[in-house]
């Protein structure tokens, strides 16, 4: 009898261990995760993990992406929802730079899709956009993305296969674009990841007006190892178990000059910085940078370190700080309007102004692209300002719609289709008629809460005011590589200046930079950074020299330019020096 008691015991512990053992097989295969590690240009800048979830009636694709080298957004959370047919339920983007949450959010009812992000303190959104039932969410650089695709390619058939796909480009004001995408298994190829030896099948993905994307998946199950975009040096490839990734701040700090941390009093807000003082006897001439749009810490990507070393090293005082809800910078990134932004640089100069090693007659702004607003502001409202460097403008001064006018200008740069710019002119549209419509700050879109005054506010703003009352030496700078920013706006802003009876000004193009006026830097020690071309910073020290009310003379400047940069003659006067 007691044998028959402990059969049973054991049967019944059996049972139970094969139950639960039942359940851990279901779970591994309805939960699986993948890690993968990004390489830019022969570096490792990040990495990505990727969980793939599978129920009854739906799949869930999760990542999260940790990129600490990446120049301002360090970290993203993505999800795709689909039904067990893999057609697409749902997209969620979230992504965080320097400590500044931004979203993207495209939801699909029937055969329409709605879309909604939300970046800085502005929104754009557009309800039922058209689409195919079978359709996909695409990011070239995200492999989320490519998972759902390379499930549904039939590797039985192989050859070229067709999808349909939603492009999106995060964050940004444009909707997502319909595109149609092919893949095409080339040949079987052995790989080798860490230690292993992989046997892979290599397909390639080709779109119109598009990089071309290798892609290779293991011949066991399918699973993706490894993507690569060699025109833009993209290198996205399969790991075994977590890694983590660390980067250095760039910063820059020669010891010919002392730098602070400083902070002060903003709008409601205490605000974060740095300034930068001259090892010299007396008072020394002084300038205040400011950022363009985004969540800018005082590092402006490196750039505005670079400038501040510079002009520090040759006999400037410098201060620069991180934008409200940025950093070190209290308040918040997510609700804050052009006067906000405005009076927190009135604030900073009155900072400057304040410090014992300044000179009230010497006070000069340099800001760079949406910051050229700021600066006209703040130099219109404060007399101490002497002297203004634009760099990049954007900022609208012509008749019409500035959103369409810009649109347009990109449809041709990006070789839109017509269709797609008419949606694109819609967005804008049916946003601005939800931003003049809503009667309060904030307003609840897509069942996401979103900011309304800042961009209800622009709606009311004419800069071309501001840029009248401007009567200060002006030095606009374009670089003609740049395709992030209207090159039109610095000669509008140059014309109106002159209209307006400005004759201390210069415009001048530098033929051979983009965006930031120099090299992006990616070394795998630091956060990619811009390097500003040494011509330039030469360029803007001669050009505050000659146009303070009283220049800093030439015994005073503590350290000439680098011998090899050839400073080509700079034109002080005048409308227009091109290079």
């Amino acid at each position: 009898m007691k044998k028959l008691y402990i059969s049973v015991l054991l049967i019944f512990i059996l049972s139970v261990i094969a139950f639960i053992g039942s359940f851990v097989y279901l779970d591994k295969e309805n939960h699986k995760s993948y890690y993968y590690t990004i390489n830019l240009d022969g570096h490792d800048i990040g990495t990505v993990t990727i969980d793939r979830f599978v129920t009854e009636d739906k799949l869930v694709y999760k990542s999260v992406s940790k990129i600490p080298f990446a120049e301002l957004f360090t970290e993203s959370k993505s999800r795709i929802d689909l039904d067990k047919d893999y057609v697409l339920n749902s997209y969620a983007k979230e992504m965080v730079g320097n400590g500044v949450t931004e979203f993207l959010y495209i939801e699909k009812v029937k055969n329409a899709a709605s879309f909604l992000v939300r970046f800085d303190s502005e929104f754009a959104y557009l309800e039922n956009i058209p689409i195919k039932r079978a359709v996909f969410i695409f990011e070239k650089e995200s492999p989320l993305t490519y998972l759902p695709l390379l499930k549904n390619y039939d590797f039985q058939k192989g050859r070229s296969q067709g999808f349909n796909v939603l492009v999106c480009s995060s964050p940004s004001p444009l909707p997502p674009m319909k595109k149609s995408i092919s893949l095409t298994s080339i040949k079987d190829e052995y790989l080798k990841i860490e230690s292993r030896k992989i046997k892979t099948e290599n397909l390639l993905l080709k779109m119109k007006n598009y990089p071309q994307v290798c892609i290779w998946v293991a011949k066991s199950d399918r699973s993706l190892i490894k993507i690569e975009i060699p025109e833009e040096g993209l290198r996205i490839t399969r790991s075994f178990s977590p890694r983590e990734l660390e980067a250095k701040e760039f910063v820059l700090d020669s010891g010919d000059y002392i730098s602070k941390n400083i902070t002060f009093a903003g709008k409601k807000v205490l605000l974060s910085g740095t300034l930068t003082i001259p090892k010299r006897e007396g008072k020394s001439p002084a300038v205040l940078l400011v950022w363009g749009d985004g969540p800018q810490n005082r590092q402006y990507q490196g750039f505005f370190e670079c400038i501040a070393d510079y002009l520090s090293r040759n006999g400037f005082c410098v201060l620069r700080f991180d934008k409200r809800g940025v950093g070190a910078s209290g308040g918040d990134a997510s609700s804050h309007t052009n006067s906000d932004e405005i009076k927190d640089v009135s604030a900073a100069l009155d900072y400057l102004a304040g410090q014992p090693e300044v000179d009230l007659k010497n006070i000069a702004i340099i800001s760079h692209s949406e910051g050229a607003l700021y600066a006209l502001n703040a130099a219109t409202d404060k007399d101490i300002v002497r002297a203004l460097i634009i760099m990049a403008p954007s900022i609208y001064l012509g008749p019409g719609d500035e959103h369409i006018e810009a649109l347009t200008r990109l449809a041709a740069l990006y070789k839109w289709s017509e269709d797609y710019l008419k949606l694109a002119i819609k967005c804008r549209q049916e946003t601005e008629y939800k931003v003049k419509n809503s009667k309060h700050n904030w307003a609840y879109i897509l069942w996401k809460l979103c900011f309304v005054k800042k961009m209800k506010d622009e709606l009311a703003e004419n800069p071309m005011d501001i840029v009248k009352q401007t009567k200060i030496p002006v030095f606009i700078l374009q670089g003609k590589e740049d395709e992030d920013s209207v090159m039109e706006y610095a000669s509008t802003l140059d014309k109106a200046l002159e209209d307006s009876g400005n004759s201390s000004r210069v415009l001048t193009y530098y033929g051979y930079l983009g965006r930031f006026f120099g090299k992006k830097i990616n070394d795998g020690i630091h956060r990619i950074h811009y390097e500003a071309d040494k011509e330039v910073l030469e360029n803007m020290k001669n050009w505050l020299n000659n146009n303070l009310v009283k220049a800093a003379s030439p015994s005073q400047q503590a350290v000439e330019a680098p011998a090899q940069m050839n400073p080509t003659p700079f034109a002080i006067k005048g409308s227009e020096n091109t290079r």
